[in-house]
């Protein structure tokens, strides 16, 4: 009897591809900025003070080390986050024109909270930050916000409370 093998895996494997990180323009400044000073200075002042705690070699110094080592270890991950972020974005190109029919990535949506009228930039998780009021795709009024438009009202319930936006502008 004559049997056929099959092969149900290729016997190459292609990287998979991976999706883009979304940025701003902004964004990709802060990012080059915050590498530049861990490459240029923070990483240098730190082997500096590695290489001297080094040098003096009592019992205190070798508690500093660790916590200097700790340091290091702690900026090269950060310039490797960097790094692998922009080698691998996309910017989000912010027009000049509004499509108040479509909120996506980067739209900026004024709403209205009860008595309140807030405003939010819809942006990626890396970028996402409460105190200039962009808000993550991936939060739970980022997901509605994506699936709405102009005049809906999302809900969205955060703990144990229900709370309600009124989409007034996309822009």
């Amino acid at each position: 009897m004559n049997v056929t093998y099959i092969t149900l895996f290729p016997t190459t494997m292609f990287p998979l591809k991976k999706e883009k990180y979304k940025i701003t323009k902004e964004k990709e400044k802060e990012l080059i900025k915050e590498l530049k000073q861990l490459q240029e200075k923070d990483l240098i002042e730190v082997m500096n003070r590695l290489e001297e705690s080094r040098r003096e070699d009592s019992d205190e110094d070798s508690a500093n080390l660790g916590i200097i080592a700790s340091e290091k270890e702690s900026i090269n991950k950060r310039i490797k986050e960097i790094s692998q972020i922009l080698d691998n974005y996309e910017l989000l190109i912010e027009g000049d024109k509004c499509e108040p029919t479509k909120i996506k990535l980067g739209s900026t949506v004024k709403v209205k909270e009860r008595d309140k009228i807030l405003e939010f930039k819809l942006v990626s998780s890396i970028e996402a930050d409460p105190l200039k009021n962009y808000i993550s795709q991936d939060s739970p009024i980022g997901k509605k916000l994506l699936k709405a438009k102009k005049g809906d009202t999302v809900t969205v319930i955060v703990r144990t409370n229900i709370i309600r936006y009124k989409i007034l502008e996309v822009c």
